[in-house]
């Protein structure tokens, strides 16, 4: 998810949990919200240390990253604040947890376990980049601002950060339970994602067998009708299937993508063979992230790999 969610998301919760309890933690309690997210300086370390458990989203986004590094924070702000380091570690972990959990929930798979477990997860319930969340949290902070411009009283501002918690914890829920009732009917050859809106959803097919590749994308709602945006068949010779297998070999070395689903296009041109795989997790508005392998059909060699955006198609 968005910073301007996990920021916003752990304010409201500590508002709405812990202001009884002690109101001195809030800082901690909001930076731990945001802090894995802050991995993104720790990308230059992978060049020297060549893990990729040091990119966004990786080692960053455990549970048990999480606890140690609470340690760590809890005991700085102890020596700083000479406040209690049981209760500041126990703090930054529950709100550095409560960033993993809403992670999560998004599209795009991390190592909750690490370094116990490699295996990465999610639960495919929000997108995880999610513009629907982002622009309601740069809203509630907007509005936040001008009450406490205007002075506004205890009572207001209690009403209007409690109004968020709802609407926030009432949407994820909504998500969850739409997600697993959507799923339940779901044969195993259909994906779910979710969409832009929390009543859109789309539906990915994809049927391997022999030599023929089928593949179709539905854009539904609970409100209208199912949409179809692609429905694509290919049939691959001998020579074609290597190539493919090979093109995605090469995909799964770049750790980002290993996180998300490949919608394969094939495109022919004399002896050069293209296999362009799209990105379904980021697909916004039919258009969505690709990396194009080219390939040499009769030596099997690859002579160009491109990155770029647009919209699924057979047409370079």
């Amino acid at each position: 998810m968005d910073l301007f969610t996990h920021f916003v998301f752990g304010l409201l919760m500590y508002v709405f949990f812990l202001k009884d309890v002690t109101f001195n933690y809030i800082i901690l309690a909001l930076f731990a919200s945001i802090l894995p997210d802050l991995d993104v300086f720790l990308s230059p370390l992978k060049r020297k240390f060549k893990s990729n458990y040091l990119e966004h989203r990786g080692g960053s986004h455990s549970y048990i990253i999480g606890i140690i590094t609470s340690l760590v924070i809890g005991l700085l702000f102890a020596l700083l604040t000479h406040q209690s380091f049981f209760l500041s570690w126990l703090i930054s972990s529950i709100f550095y947890s409560l960033h993993v959990s809403m992670d999560l929930l998004t599209t795009s798979k991390i190592p909750y376990l690490y370094p116990l477990s490699k295996k990465e997860y999610c639960f495919y319930v929000e997108k995880a980049g999610s513009l629907f969340t982002m622009i309601n949290s740069i809203v509630f902070l907007i509005l936040l601002q001008l009450l406490v411009y205007n002075s506004a009283d205890i009572f207001l501002l209690n009403l209007y950060a409690n109004f968020y918690t709802i609407f926030f914890i009432a949407y994820y829920i909504y998500r969850i339970l739409s997600k697993i009732l959507i799923s339940l009917d779901l044969k195993k050859e259909y994906k779910y994602f979710p969409g832009i809106l929390p009543f859109n959803y789309f539906l990915y097919k994809f049927d391997y067998s022999g030599s023929k590749i089928s593949q179709s994308i539905e854009r539904k709602s609970h409100f209208w009708k199912k949409k179809k945006i692609q429905n694509i068949d290919n049939i691959l010779d001998t020579e074609e299937k290597e190539i493919f297998m090979k093109a995605i070999e090469k995909c799964k070395k770049i750790y980002y993508y290993t996180k998300w689903t490949l919608f394969p296009i094939f495109i022919r041109n004399g002896v050069l063979f293209t296999v362009k795989f799209f990105f379904l997790e980021t697909m916004i508005r039919n258009r969505t992230m690709y990396i194009q392998f080219d390939f040499n059909k009769l030596t099997h060699n690859l002579i160009n790999t491109s990155r770029g955006s647009g919209i699924i198609s057979t047409v370079c």
